[in-house]
């Protein structure tokens, strides 16, 4: 088996990370929150495993904020870039965000493991044109 590894890193290069594996499922929020942070229409995340994940530098730029009860989303304190979330119900896993990974980088996920997420929160004047599955909260894993 092929080991994919990815690398990314914040808009100014204080943090860098590398991921050992592809992520296990990419999710596509629509929730206020995640529109609202990133100042666009959904944010786009996939699911790694913690010991599949490396952070190479940066680790005093990062500052986590605690966006609703157990939800941490970890940010470079240069650029105001976010770069991962962490759920503390989900100790042995966490997002990146898909636009921090290097030169467009593939996440590597398998097709059927790509979905939206909080569907009924998105903005109804625009529609993704997409066949992938759309969910209430984070529907299935």
């Amino acid at each position: 088996m092929t080991t994919q590894s990815l690398t990314g890193g914040c808009q100014c290069g204080a943090v860098r990370y590398n991921v050992t594996q592809p992520v296990e499922q990419v999710m596509h929020c629509h929730c206020s929150l995640c529109r609202r942070t990133h100042g666009a229409l959904f944010a786009s995340a996939g699911l790694v495993k913690v010991d599949a994940f490396t952070l190479v530098s940066g680790e005093a730029e990062l500052v986590d904020f605690e966006s609703t009860p157990g939800t941490h989303r970890q940010f470079c304190r240069v650029c105001g870039c976010q770069l991962f979330t962490r759920v503390d119900n989900w100790p042995d896993e966490f997002f990146i965000n898909l636009g921090s990974l290097d030169a467009g980088q593939s996440p590597g996920h398998a097709p059927d493991k790509e979905r939206h997420i909080f569907w009924e929160s998105r903005v109804g004047w625009y529609d993704p044109g997409d066949n992938l599955p759309k969910h209430t909260g984070y529907g299935e894993g």
